[in-house]
């Protein structure tokens, strides 16, 4: 069963998809995560040129290793799950991931890393463009202010000093560049269930995606074979 999940920037899901993937046996698949990882790579090598993007996501030996502290992930033997995630990494995601050419390059890797058994996919374009026969579709977000409150307390979590406005404005332009971007903008499916969590916390978010699951395992029981 695929279970797609999108939504914008900062929305809290990919900590969230985690926590119910490991409460529920499926597993989790961060596709934020390989755009990140080329952006990382790109940002220590010193390469803008697109031919270089592509060939980083052409050869990217990404791994995602489940631990008792949840998902790891590798490029090759190294463990970049916090490096990923600064705020240098997340600028520049934001500039690569407009890319048509980058994420047609990337399409394939993400579909062949959810193969096999439950599997959570977050990312943007995930109902639409990667799995748009997924069985369930959930738009995960929240207001844009819940938003940059939540990136912000990510963001001193790891010892960043930022301040609200920086965060906000970036949230904002993230939001401006995903919703209008040419390749794969940020849509709310048709069929996908809205999850609005700007009131609810982390414990209440988990508990209303883990129910939206729970309904369609039930519904997929009772379809005839």
């Amino acid at each position: 069963m695929i279970i797609a999940v999108d939504g914008p920037s900062g929305a809290g899901k990919s900590s969230v998809c985690r926590e119910v993937a490991r409460r529920m046996g499926f597993r989790i698949l961060d596709t934020g995560a390989i755009y990140r990882s080329v952006a990382l790579l790109s940002m220590e090598a010193k390469m803008t040129a697109l031919s270089d993007l592509l060939k980083i996501a052409k050869t990217l030996p990404l791994r995602f290793v489940p631990t008792e502290e949840g998902q790891k992930v590798y490029i090759g033997d190294r463990d970049v799950s916090a490096e990923i995630r600064s705020f240098a990494v997340t600028q520049r995601v934001n500039e690569i991931s407009q890319i048509a050419e980058l994420r047609a390059a990337l399409l394939d890797l993400q579909r062949r890393l959810a193969v096999d058994g439950d599997v959570i996919v977050e990312g943007r374009d995930i109902g639409s463009v990667v799995f748009p026969e997924a069985e369930l579709k959930i738009f995960y977000t929240a207001s844009v202010q819940a938003r940059a409150k939540r990136r912000l307390a990510e963001f001193e979590a790891k010892g960043e000093q930022l301040n609200y406005e920086e965060v906000l404005e970036q949230i904002r332009a993230r939001d401006e560049s995903e919703y209008h971007r040419e390749a794969s903008p940020l849509v709310q499916c048709e069929d996908a269930v809205v999850l609005d969590t700007s009131a609810l916390n982390f414990e209440e978010s988990c508990a209303a995606m883990q129910a939206l699951i729970l309904k369609a395992q039930a519904l997929r029981r009772d379809l005839p074979r």
